[in-house]
């Protein structure tokens, strides 16, 4: 049995996908890239993040400050974002099987715990931010390192190609779900150890 569940936070535990479009929309004026319709989110979706940002226009160089602007705006937000149905409930029922869950995110801290606090979660065992969007492998590393953890005794969960990448170079066992950013058949091609399609599974798996 897994002693520790790390989840990402975006796409897997809250569903913030359309938030982070329109707050993308909302900055394409200033950043100079072509704003996303919704009838071409399901394309973007099975594009990795540098084919996506290719494919409206914006340069690789913009997304730092960009990020930084979104991650601000999604404070004053957050009040608007709701869990993943049934999440709330999976992460309690993990603990109470005595398995210790955290949470690795590139969202700022101020805004995870707005978002736990008004939801009724429990706490998490613990919550550690990456600021670099493509430096998650040496995130992940660092947090094995600071909750003694070896790789082989935690299970990752995430939604998108990097979280799976970042996994494989450090040989941390990936679920990936489905319900977030990225398509099902572009988290399938990265060959996750398992794709989880509904939250329930997680209790399945572990």
């Amino acid at each position: 049995m897994k002693k520790t569940v790390i989840f990402d936070f975006d796409g897997t535990l809250v569903a913030s996908r359309d938030l982070a479009v329109r707050l993308f929309n909302e900055l394409s004026g200033t950043y100079g890239y072509r704003r996303i319709q919704e009838e071409e989110i399901p394309a973007l979706a099975a594009l990795s993040v540098p084919d996506r940002l290719r494919a409206i226009g914006c340069p690789m160089y913009k997304l730092p400050s960009l990020l930084f602007e979104i991650k601000r705006r999604y404070k004053q937000a957050v009040t608007e974002l709701e869990p993943v149905d049934g999440m709330p409930e999976v992460m309690r029922e993990l603990r109470s099987r005595g398995i210790r869950t955290g949470i690795l995110s590139s969202n700022r801290p101020d805004n995870i715990r707005a978002f736990l606090g008004r939801g009724g979660w429990d706490e998490p065992d613990f919550l550690f931010t990456a600021t670099n969007l493509f430096g998650k492998d040496r995130a992940i590393r660092s947090l094995l390192r600071a909750e003694r953890l070896q790789p082989e005794e935690a299970l990752y969960v995430g939604d998108e190609l990097r979280d799976i990448e970042a996994c494989r170079r450090v040989s941390l066992p990936v679920a990936a779900v489905t319900w977030g950013y990225d398509a099902e058949d572009l988290l399938r091609g990265a060959a996750p150890d398992h794709v989880l399609g509904r939250p329930r599974e997680l209790l399945e798996l572990v």
